[in-house]
């Protein structure tokens, strides 16, 4: 009934122009212009938001914003030249090793497009052409968590010494609850080296705290108190560039009632003067309980010594026995510090076949990622996880002696 009421309006136009041409000349007026090609209004930005926007928008771990047009407009042959080289985004796998979800990969056309866009001289484009924009206004990746837990007292670590500091926060939840995601907000990226979140479900962190003069308590490698509860040891953690993963519906980690989250934050060496930091943890609950409980397999080698002058150097680790029941490897964390270049981590499988989990050959300790499988990967009881760790590429002159280098491992996440 619409289009037939147009229809009638139109001809009534028409007749009425044609009735009164004798009389006056009908002028129609020329359409809007049209941008034509490859505009940031149309195309470029809606590539931003579905690979960039996560981390490219103001408070975030980007450098620069790519939210809008006057904040992208002036990178515009720097964003060329990274995607040009797969810099960016910034994804580590190797393609055949792992079917990972929500992998940041531009395929060539989507590099076409950018690149074209740049060469034309980055046009913006026509405004009714714009999407609705991406909405960060939380602080948080994943919008605003369930629980925030913050260290109450600022923190200043040494300037010239690595320390491993553990802050023990009380979560006063009254009942168990379970975690589909956590994300984790440094106070002071120039120092904080990586995070690891214990659970204490004894309150044993207390008395540590108390006995260690300052904010915190100091323990390298674990916690500095037993894990009672193996179900409910740690929720995970964070080094630079990783992004908080959700868990897949029916699977969550356990935080049982009247825990305590120890944030183990590692801080660095670093120049200039000592700023106070303030770590926080965001915890993202299940919406409802979980038919599986995701377990984090540590494969650690924190003790070797890599030669002098060695130009490639291969660290291995391995868990210590084979998985006792069947599971699922959901996600998979891969964790190197600075001297890293290469990981393969893979599953020996009973039937005597191996299985590649994840492989990266271009290391950089900026973007260290928690990735997260497509449909879960299915390991028989009896499997085999180990993983090899490489320093690659040339020579490095700060290894003039044996040097023993801290903490090169993985972390598997899976479900029985």
């Amino acid at each position: 009934m619409r289009r037939l009421l147009l229809t009638a309006v139109l001809a009534l136009a028409l007749v009425t122009a044609f009735v009164s041409a004798r009389q006056r000349a009908i002028r129609v007026p020329s359409p809007p212009p049209q941008a034509s090609g490859v505009t940031f209004n149309k195309e470029v930005v809606r590539l931003f938001q579905q690979n960039c926007q996560s981390c490219h928008h103001p408070g975030d771990i980007a450098p620069f914003s790519l939210m809008t047009y006057r904040e992208a407009r002036p990178y515009v042959q720097l964003i060329k030249e990274k995607v040009l080289s797969h810099e960016m985004p910034p994804w580590k796998p190797v393609d055949g090793c792992g079917d990972f979800d929500a992998a940041r990969v531009l395929d060539q056309k989507d590099i076409d497009t950018i690149v074209q866009w740049v060469d034309r001289g980055a046009p913006e484009g026509m405004a009714a052409d714009l999407p609705p924009q991406l909405v960060f206004d939380s602080g948080w990746v994943l919008g605003q968590p369930d629980l925030v837990l913050t260290n109450p007292e600022p923190y200043t670590p040494p300037t010239s010494e690595d320390i491993y500091r553990c802050f023990t926060l009380p979560t006063n939840i009254s009942e168990d609850q379970y975690v589909s995601a956590i994300d984790i907000r440094p106070g002071d990226r120039e120092t904080v080296h990586h995070v690891i979140a214990y659970i204490d479900t004894t309150g044993e962190s207390v008395g540590l705290d108390e006995r260690d003069p300052g904010p915190g308590y100091t323990s390298f490698g674990g916690p500095g108190f037993s894990i009672s509860n193996a179900n409910a040891a740690t929720l995970g953690g964070w080094a630079p560039g990783a992004r908080p993963v959700m868990l897949p519906e029916g699977i969550a980690m356990s935080l049982p009632a009247s825990s305590r989250v120890v944030l183990q934050v590692h801080y660095h060496p670093h120049a200039g003067p000592a700023k106070a930091d303030q770590t926080q943890i965001g915890i993202y609950y299940s919406k409802q309980k979980p038919k599986q409980l995701m377990r984090i397999l540590p494969l650690i080698n924190q003790s070797f010594t890599i030669p002098p002058n060695e130009a490639s150097y291969k660290v291995t680790a391995a868990f210590p026995i084979p998985l006792p029941v069947a599971t699922h490897l959901w996600v998979i964390s891969p964790h190197m510090h600075l001297l890293g270049r290469k990981m393969t981590v893979q599953a020996a499988l009973p039937n005597g076949t191996t299985q590649c989990l994840i492989n990266v050959q271009d290391w950089d300790y900026r973007w260290q990622g928690l990735y997260r499988y497509r449909d879960g990967v299915a390991l028989p009881a009896g499997t085999r996880l180990s993983l090899t760790g490489a320093r690659g590429g040339q020579k490095s002159p700060l290894i003039t002696a044996p040097t023993n280098i801290r903490a090169t491992f993985t972390s598997c996440r899976i479900t029985g």
